[in-house]
């Protein structure tokens, strides 16, 4: 199956989100080879277009804007369990 470069991205990162514990920007980035500037464009779509909820968790005591890791909270219109059984298939 074909798909555009942008949605390819956007689920290489819901990959990434759904099989990594606390995966940090640096993270998402290191797995996808995408540049942390567009992950976080890709994230806000991700939120808007799939009615997903990913939510930023700040660690204790970090600074500001410093450290923290993402969390899949909802998968929103995606269906989980379709998603990981697909996805290899792209």
């Amino acid at each position: 199956m074909r798909i555009s470069k942008d949605m390819k991205r956007k689920f290489d990162l819901i990959n990434v989100l759904s099989r990594t514990e606390k995966p940090s920007l640096h993270d998402l980035h290191r797995a996808t080879k995408i540049p942390e500037s567009t992950i976080k464009r890709q994230l806000a779509a991700i939120r808007t277009e799939f009615g997903m909820k990913i939510l930023f968790v700040r660690e204790t005591g970090g600074e500001r804007g410093a450290t923290g890791y993402y969390m899949l909270t909802d998968w929103g219109i995606i269906d989980r369990d379709e998603f990981i059984k697909h996805y290899m298939m792209l």
